[in-house]
């Protein structure tokens, strides 16, 4: 886990919250195990996948290049690549954006998504390594735009109390799934069908409902 990306994963009062804790007990549950939660900060928890130190991990969104390295279990989430502005910003379109500062999180999909595909606007890429950070620029107008998915863009909106408006509406579609280290079928399958009973028993609606609603 990195518990700084609310409402998937964070911490509260010291509590492990979010809808990937609630999802990976359930699994866990469901396959007569108990989980443990190793804490890591952006990019260490794929390294800890990748050399081993772990098992799984949720909400990845799944890519040709990180295939290369790692297995995927069935999506359950689907989302979008959002570039979004002040509701009062200029901007109105991606053009608009050449040489300014576009913010993303660190070791995510969407920072990958705003280096190949803003790059080519000359636009300045400034990766945080906390949405706090992120959100806390977005306020002092050290940013222009964020690069991040909806289901992130709609929390810390309505967390922080800003509006904001959407330059390019569902850029890049998204899908998110558990990842597992390469060649790991047996973990990949036994997870499958886990969440093939969640989907089908209704759970994981009324954990989507939970969190993201």
């Amino acid at each position: 886990m990195t518990p700084d990306m609310p409402p998937q994963q964070y911490y509260e009062d010291g509590e492990l919250k979010g809808f990937d804790i609630d999802l990976m007990k359930e699994i866990a549950n469901n396959m007569g195990l108990k989980p443990e939660f190793k804490i890591y900060e952006y990019g260490g928890a794929h390294e800890a996948l990748l050399n081993g130190e772990i098992d799984c991990l949720p909400s990845m969104t799944i890519s040709p290049e990180r295939k290369k390295d790692m297995d995927f279990s069935r999506a359950y989430i689907q989302t979008y690549v959002v570039v979004a502005v002040f509701e009062n910003s200029p901007y109105q379109d991606l053009t608009d954006l050449n040489g300014k500062e576009i913010a993303v999180v660190t070791n995510t999909y969407t920072e990958e998504w705003a280096k190949r595909y803003l790059g080519s606007l000359n636009a300045n890429i400034n990766s945080y390594d906390s949405i706090q950070g992120l959100v806390s620029d977005v306020y002092s107008g050290n940013i222009d735009a964020v690069v991040t998915d909806q289901i992130q863009l709609d929390y810390y909106s309505k967390q922080n109390n800003f509006e904001s408006r959407l330059i390019f509406e569902k850029m890049t579609i998204e899908y998110w799934a558990i990842a597992v280290k390469k060649d790991n079928h047996n973990l990949q399958n036994e997870i499958n069908d886990v969440l093939f009973e969640l989907d089908e028993n209704k759970a994981l609606y009324e954990l989507k409902n939970k969190w993201y609603n």
